[in-house]
């Protein structure tokens, strides 16, 4: 779903999306598969080219939990809160990399800069990619995270002290000329 900003009026425009409204279904369909979702955005203008993009997505993705193994589905609560520039682009000389998300973090939010391209925005694109940023590297289930919680989740695994080999004992009975 692409939103053209510059049709966006003075006061802003809101957007309310889920699966029964079905325009992000098939954007999101890679990493919620049929979970339900429920989008509240606000896009307001700032300036002639900049927006300030505020909302919540919530859903869920299914996950597999990296201590159990089991399935289980995570929960997605997403604040958003973006400012949208345009796409600076790049000049013919141009040698140096440039990020399209700048982030600050307060003690209340965390505001992101992100930039778009030809006064549309992609809004499926940026769901999706909110979403994504939220689902934990090593997720863990509900089950797993309760047990944590009463006796902590320890990788390492202590080998006691007749286990342990001397690395020079093969030494001892080597003869040398």
């Amino acid at each position: 779903m692409k939103i053209r900003l510059n049709e966006i009026p003075e006061d802003g425009r809101e957007y309310i999306l889920n699966r029964k409204s079905a325009e992000l279904n098939e954007a999101l369909e890679d990493i919620i598969q049929k979970a339900p979702y429920d989008i509240s955005l606000y896009i307001k203008p700032i300036s002639s080219k900049d927006f300030d993009v505020t909302g919540q997505v919530s859903t869920q993705t299914s996950e597999l939990c990296s201590r159990c193994g089991e399935d289980f589905q995570f929960n997605v609560k997403k604040t958003i809160h973006e400012i949208l520039i345009p796409d600076p682009g790049e000049d013919r000389t141009g040698k140096y990399a440039k990020t399209s998300a700048v982030k600050l973090n307060t003690a209340e939010e965390t505001l992101t800069v992100s930039s778009y391209k030809s006064s549309q925005f992609d809004l499926g694109e940026f769901v999706h990619e909110a979403v994504a940023l939220e689902v934990p590297f090593n997720p863990i289930c509900q089950k797993c995270e309760k047990s944590t919680e009463e006796k902590p989740f320890i990788y390492d695994e202590k080998m006691s002290e007749e286990a342990k080999p001397n690395p020079f004992q093969s030494l001892k009975g080597l003869k040398l000329n």
